[in-house]
């Protein structure tokens, strides 16, 4: 099952790289490819797809285009760099292409560039593809410079060191502005993964969605996933786990304020031995400041695109220049880091307004469980990393306030579970009322409001430490108390490539956080 992702991704890949840029080069003008091209780049660093022109051949009645998709995210790095030939006839007319006329200014037809795979990939894909083209496209350009397209992968099968995979057509075709803004539709037949002792099952799945604007790289609109019977086998069991799994987003961007929600339902869920039958999931976030978000979503680029180049292997730091490529990479690690916290406190999130709002509902046979959290932003500034090392039980609790509710029945968790639970109990973290179990908590600055019982934020923050934690140190300070003598901690040292500190240096860092967090 190792070689599942990548044997899915195949197909997946390919109707990407259309879709993203292919449908554009109708414009027959290479400067302005490139330039879209660029913006593709962008928009997709997060997901390690890097697309690149090769080559632009001009003619009298059209042109010729070669472009090159890299992956430089695992597994997908494994496929190396795939190539994608685009025809481009010029119109007004076109015959032919799955309507007797159509009328545009350009008409592209798309495939695979099968001619610069080794020889070892096209027997790869003439196996599993049956010796049919893995994909083929068609767009034609309108004369405003919006588009329509259908995009289709062949049957792909494939029985390869002891897996098996079998992907049905998948379909992909729509509408496009010239600012990619427009209907979406994709369609997959049945898709299958198995080995000796495990299986993945899709019968089938559809996807419909409209993108009304584009945020930092991030589609915005309404988006709408079905995937009914989908079914796995887990390693060592032998009854599957089934279940119908739909999932609704809706992101919309109000004058200078972003908003969005994702809805998860997994419905007539059997193989479990009842523990459930049906969950629902909804999370909803509103009052995201826009230009904030753009901001976010570029040094996430950067952030990912550094994740990307990341290689811990004993290859990689044999040489002093490997050692000193990861070391730039995990500075820019950290400096993107911090920059998202400086942005994500500071411009991002708005005072009063950010909110974030999830519901998670479960059901089974046995009973109901319903969890609630509503909460609100009300931190000001825009503290960096170093700023919310330090910060206390009072510094967060200024940072939010709302709701979180728990109702559960206890027929509903395994058997054991009462028992585990009371800890929490005794706490007064949860309350167990007959056949209930609850919790109310009601943050409201350094005043919580717990169960009914009303206290101080730090004293909340005290009750959720394990036993044992944030504990003082046994006295003395000497290596002994952390079960490392001090010669041989300086052994290590010697060796190491950062200097270690001392054992009474750790111990008092280990007792920092009892200190920090009761201030």
């Amino acid at each position: 099952m190792k070689k599942l992702v990548t044997l899915l991704s195949v197909p997946v890949v390919l109707l990407a790289a259309w879709g993203g840029t292919n449908w554009y080069v109708g414009q027959q003008t290479e400067t302005v490819l490139k330039q879209f091209i660029e913006q593709q780049n962008q928009a997709a660093a997060q997901s390690g797809l890097k697309q690149e022109l090769v080559s632009y051949e001009k003619s009298a009645f059209g042109a010729k285009a070669v472009t090159k998709l890299q992956m430089e995210i695992a597994p997908l790095k494994d496929l190396g760099e795939i190539q994608f030939i685009s025809d481009i006839s010029n119109g007004p007319i076109f015959l032919g292409g799955g309507s007797a006329v159509q009328f545009g200014s350009a008409r592209i037809n798309t495939r695979l560039d099968m001619d610069a795979l080794t020889a070892e990939q096209r027997d790869w894909l003439n196996t599993a593809f049956a010796g049919k083209a893995p994909l083929e496209g068609h767009t034609v350009i309108g004369f405003g410079g919006g588009s329509s397209y259908d995009f289709t992968t062949n049957p792909l099968k494939l029985d390869q060191d002891g897996t098996t995979a079998v992907v049905d057509s998948i379909t992909l075709s729509g509408t496009s502005t010239a600012n990619m803004l427009g209907e979406i539709n994709m369609e997959a037949g049945k898709i299958e993964v198995k080995d000796a002792t495990t299986q993945f099952s899709l019968p089938s799945m559809r996807v419909d969605g409209n993108v009304t604007g584009m945020i930092g790289g991030q589609a915005l609109g309404t988006f709408d996933i079905k995937m009914p019977g989908v079914s796995f086998l887990a390693e060592g069991t032998t009854v599957p786990v089934s279940f119908d799994l739909a999932m609704q987003s809706d992101s919309q961007r109000n004058d200078n304020v972003l908003a969005g929600k994702v809805a998860v339902q997994a419905s007539n869920i059997t193989g479990v031995e009842d523990a459930l039958s049906k969950v629902d999931y909804t999370l909803d976030i509103t009052g995201l400041d826009v230009a904030g978000v753009e901001e976010l979503g570029k040094i996430q680029a950067e952030l990912q695109s550094a994740q990307n180049q990341m290689v811990w292997s004993a290859e990689s730091m044999e040489t002093p220049e490997g050692q000193q490529k990861q070391q730039e990479l995990m500075t820019q690690l950290t400096e993107a880091s911090g920059k998202m916290v400086n942005v994500m406190f500071g411009k991002v999130l708005k005072t009063d307004q950010s909110r974030l709002h999830s519901v998670l509902l479960a059901e089974s046979p046995k009973g109901k469980l319903n969890a609630d959290i509503d909460l609100t932003y009300t931190g000001t500034g825009a503290p960096d990393m170093m700023a919310l090392a330090s910060y206390g039980a009072n510094d967060w609790a200024k940072m939010m306030k709302g709701k979180i509710k728990l109702d559960a029945d206890k027929a509903l968790l395994p058997p054991g579970t009462e028992m585990l639970l009371t800890p929490l109990t005794e706490q007064g973290l949860i309350a167990m009322d007959g056949e209930k179990i609850t919790s109310d908590l009601d943050l409201a600055g350094e005043n919580v409001t717990l169960n009914g019982k009303a206290m101080t934020f730090a004293d909340f923050v005290a009750m959720l430490a394990p036993a044992g934690m944030g504990g003082e140190m046994p006295a003395g300070g000497d290596s002994a108390d952390m079960g490392i003598p001090e010669d041989i901690l300086k052994q290590i040292e010697g060796k190491a490539a950062l200097p270690l500190k001392s054992s009474s240096y750790w111990k008092k860092v280990m007792t920092f956080p009892k200190k920090r967090w009761n201030s």
